[in-house]
């Protein structure tokens, strides 16, 4: 490059390169400041709450009433909130919702609308908040973020008709309290106990293990339920509302039979689940009737025989004196308080059967530290299951004597050709109970097996296999099948 055409680094002229640099910071930064400025018009004059506020301000203002009109003009435009430190919440629904304690705006439109019922009179906002009753994000300053439904937040508002769950917060759903004041907490607490939910689902440390346990079901998430098939909005209400209408439907698989409710009684069994909240509540927020209702679980738990089957067994047993075939769970269930089970059953076997049940099958063991009974109310229980229906027992033919000697590999030939078809080939069970299960094996004795098979049970499918006048078994056949039924047991260990 010649002298003449060498750039004079002492010429003040720059390169274009850095010209455009500055141009493209220059243009950046009056972006942010618009959108700053922007911001800063939409949350001093264009937010939401103003908007809400503003609006308000006017209703009152052209209201007939000069008191109304009065507050109108005291309307001041302000971020309200209430702080509730005991419930480590911050609500800020009163921003919006500026008429829930003026009697005036009953009528009102919403946010606008007085708060129905007379709930703020024991239950002030001062003290108690909104999301404690209604969830949804209180510290949200928009309906959108405050309903929180597909914002990042555990617990969307609740739907209008479902608001009476958080009643069991601080009350006891089955007091007469919740009754009068919030009867759909009330049905469906009623509810879960004549449909024998805890016959499947543990709660409070008592009930079945075929379902998952239910405390704390009000407190679930979204996060933690199957939501793939959920229709609407992808909620725990919306999941319990639709797994009550079809379990199937929402949990591919499931082995909860549907319970075939009404629109009302699947709204107040939903209500009831999610009130199943375990708080840890400030002493002043545990009302009386709640407490009245730990004293009951504790301490006055029923011992009525009647009371115990219909939570705890008939959902399964149905009234118990008939065998019957359940089409969902395919397979016949025992009839525990016919004529047949009565006759030969004492109540130790009975006893047993209730505290271990039958491990493998629908059964569970109702013992204090699997179902949560107690020794009363498993006596009551087996009191209720001998006493019948009060009619007479099944009369029985005599078993062979003695039952000892007989021979398994006989035996074994003659359970495949005349048991196996309800029982199972290795006497796993079928249609008919696993005669190989170690509960049974352990509980039943001889005498109660050979009978059975002599006598058969009356009021189920179990027929029998010696009758007067009639081909049937001989007394070495049914010792061959004692014999062989009884290898079974050292399979089952």
């Amino acid at each position: 490059m010649s002298e003449s055409n060498r750039p004079d680094p002492r010429d003040p002229g720059e390169a274009p390169s850095g010209r455009a640099a500055k141009i493209v910071l220059l243009l950046a930064s009056a972006a942010t400041l618009a959108m700053l400025v922007l911001a800063m018009v939409r949350e001093n004059f264009l937010s939401e709450w103003r908007w809400h506020q503003r609006t308000y301000r006017q209703m009152l203002q052209a209201s007939d009433d000069p008191r109304q009109r009065e507050l109108g003009d005291a309307v001041a435009f302000e971020l309200r909130q209430v702080d509730l430190p005991q419930f480590g919440t911050t609500d800020r629904c009163v921003s919006c919702h500026l008429g829930i304690d003026n009697p005036a705006m009953a009528g009102a439109k919403q946010p606008y609308a007085a708060h129905p019922g007379d709930y703020l009179a024991n239950h002030p906002v001062g003290d108690y908040g909104c999301t404690i009753c209604h969830r949804g994000q209180g510290a949200a300053t928009n309906f959108h973020e405050a309903k929180a439904v597909d914002a990042h937040w555990d617990y969307p508002v609740l739907p209008p008709g479902l608001t009476q769950s958080s009643c069991g917060i601080c009350h006891d759903a089955g007091s007469p309290l919740m009754a009068e004041h919030a009867p759909k907490l009330a049905l469906g607490r009623r509810l879960f106990e004549d449909l024998g939910c805890q016959s499947c689902h543990r709660l409070h440390g008592v009930g079945g293990q075929l379902g998952p346990a239910l405390d704390n079901e009000g407190l679930k998430t979204r996060h933690t339920q199957p939501m793939a098939d959920v229709v609407g909005e992808p909620t725990l209400a919306n999941w319990l509302v639709q797994h009550f209408a079809d379990p199937q439907a929402v949990v591919p698989g499931s082995r909860m039979p549907p319970p075939h409710l009404t629109a009302r009684q699947t709204e107040a069994l939903t209500v009831y689940m999610l009130s199943l909240q375990d708080r840890d509540l400030p002493q002043t927020y545990v009302a009386g009737d709640l407490v009245t209702g730990w004293d009951r679980r504790l301490h006055q738990r029923t011992t009525d025989g009647a009371t115990l089957f219909a939570n705890y067994c008939m959902r399964c047993h149905g009234e118990g004196t008939y065998g019957s075939y359940d089409k969902f769970f395919e397979r016949f269930m025992p009839a525990v308080r016919g004529p047949g089970l009565r006759a030969m059953a004492d109540e130790t076997y009975l006893r047993r059967q209730i505290l271990d049940g039958r491990p493998g099958t629908l059964m569970p063991g109702w013992n204090a530290q699997t179902g949560g009974l107690t020794d009363a109310q498993v006596d009551a229980l087996v009191n209720y299951l001998k006493a019948g229906d009060g009619g007479p027992v099944q009369t029985l033919r005599p078993a062979p004597t003695p039952l000892a000697g007989g021979d398994s590999a006989r035996g074994g030939q003659l359970f495949a050709q005349l048991c196996s078809a309800c029982h199972g080939q290795a006497g796993e069970g079928g249609l008919g109970p696993a005669l190989s299960n170690p509960s049974f094996q352990r509980a039943a004795s001889d005498e109660l097996i050979a009978a059975t098979i002599v006598n058969g049970r009356a009021d189920t499918a179990m027929p029998a296999f010696q009758r007067p006048g009639t081909a049937g078994l001989t007394d070495a056949e049914v010792r061959d099948l004692l014999a062989w039924l009884r290898t079974l047991a050292l399979k089952g260990k």
